[in-house]
């Protein structure tokens, strides 16, 4: 069993046995309108993928549902597919805000 989080040792473990089929993901979201995107192209963990929370992982916003609803179950698979990310898969999410983000692919 993987423990729920793991440090940059497991995540080197992870990563360099393929069988383990680890992904990776940066979910990196700011609340004060700066791109996750960017904060990823800008640098990230090798071999690492971008999910963006307004795309994936949140339905539309609404007074009744919040801000970040979750999202149909059919455009998170999608995206999911998208970033390579299947049934059997390993998923190491991360962020840059102590892991809130994070927690919303998780």
């Amino acid at each position: 069993m993987i423990a729920p989080f793991v440090d940059s040792t497991a995540l080197d473990r992870l990563v360099d046995d393929a069988a383990q089929r680890a992904v990776v993901v940066d979910t990196r979201w700011y609340l004060d309108g700066r791109s996750g995107a960017e904060a990823f192209a800008a640098g990230h963990i090798p071999g690492a993928v971008f999910v963006e929370l307004d795309r994936w992982l949140a339905g539309p916003p609404s007074a009744a549902a919040g801000r970040h609803p979750l999202p149909d179950p059919e455009v998170f698979a999608a995206g999911m597919s998208a970033a390579g990310i299947g049934d059997t898969s390993i998923v190491v999410a991360y962020d840059d805000a102590g892991g809130v983000i994070a927690s919303r692919l998780v």
